[in-house]
């Protein structure tokens, strides 16, 4: 398990055919990859940058995509990877947004003990923690990784959007 750099994601709700607001996004410098999800937002899209300006530069451009019809973005403050769980675009992923009570370090230290634990995120807003995991199959992130999220003691609250398409990387 390794530190490493922050990022920022932005949630979207967009209206169409989310395959073009996906080609749209490509386009973008800044972009890592488009994931799309089910849940209340249709698309998790993660940035190459956590630098204030390039990151806002690249949320309005996001923003000013006709399809795109509501955005929420979070700027991760503290970052932890498994870097042995790295299967990138050839796995599906669940992110859970997670409301916690007390140490953010004990909850991600309980996080990494999750199988398919992939990374986590310390992050400001409504969530205190975005965490995603891969896995073979969806059954296999839901049964293993997502169900285990509320036995942690200290999550008082959490949202997951489990992917039903590959992510786009870019």
């Amino acid at each position: 398990m390794t530190k490493n750099e922050q990022t920022s994601y932005i949630f979207a709700k967009c209206k169409g055919e989310r395959a073009h607001t996906i080609s749209q996004i490509q386009r973008i410098p800044n972009v890592e990859s488009a994931t799309p999800v089910t849940g209340r937002f249709d698309l998790v899209i993660k940035l190459r940058t956590n630098e204030p300006t390039k990151a806002f530069t690249t949320m309005e451009k996001i923003r000013n995509i006709p399809s795109i019809t509501n955005t929420q973005t979070t700027i991760s403050f503290e970052s932890i990877i498994n870097s042995t769980n790295h299967t990138d675009s050839e796995s599906p992923l669940a992110f859970a947004l997670l409301k916690v009570r007390g140490s953010f370090d004990t909850i991600l230290r309980k996080l990494k003990t999750i199988p398919n634990f992939a990374e986590a995120h310390v992050i400001p807003g409504a969530f205190d923690i975005l965490a995603a995991f891969r896995a073979d199959t969806s059954e296999e992130l839901l049964e293993k990784s997502v169900e285990r999220i509320g036995s942690i003691n200290g999550i008082t609250a959490s949202e997951t959007l489990i992917s039903y398409s590959l992510p786009e990387k870019f």
